[in-house]
Order: structure tokens, then C-alpha cells, then sequence
């Protein structure tokens, strides 16, 4: 096979890779990944049940996370 094609694939594929990573680079700083009007939408609509539900799932994890950390201690000592 031609090395020169070989090459010239390399480059182009380079090329194409740094120009999509400059193009990605602009897009975050211009901030249009930025979505503040979804979480905004989230309180306004969230009714005071969804809110609780999610504040005793954030309890019961941490209780998870406690009493494994509690597991291991005892299993080390």
C-alpha cells in the first residue's frame, strides 16, 4: 500500500479532530450547553410530594452509605 496515502489520512484525520475539539472548546465557553431554565422549571413545577420523595430517597442513602462505612469498620478491627 502507498505510505503517502497512509499519511495524508493521518493528517486529514488530525485536522478533522482538532478543528471538531476547537469548535466543541467554543461552543461550552459561549455557554450553550448551559440549561439554568430547566432546573428553574423543576421548582416551579415540582409539586411538595416529589420534593419530599426526593429528600427521604437522599436520607436513605446516606444511611446506606453510613452503615457500610460502619460494616467495614467493625470487619477491619
Amino acid at each position: 500500500m502507498n505510505s503517502g496515502i497512509l499519511w495524508l489520512e493521518l493528517v486529514v484525520g488530525i485536522a478533522v479532530s482538532v478543528t471538531l475539539l476547537a469548535i466543541f472548546i467554543r461552543a461550552v465557553n459561549q455557554g450553550q450547553f448551559d440549561d439554568s431554565q430547566k432546573h428553574m422549571d423543576g421548582l416551579l413545577f415540582d409539586s411538595t410530594e416529589d420534593l419530599q420523595d426526593a429528600v427521604n430517597q437522599e436520607n436513605k442513602r446516606d444511611d446506606l452509605i453510613k452503615k457500610k462505612k460502619e460494616k467495614l469498620e467493625k470487619e477491619n478491627n
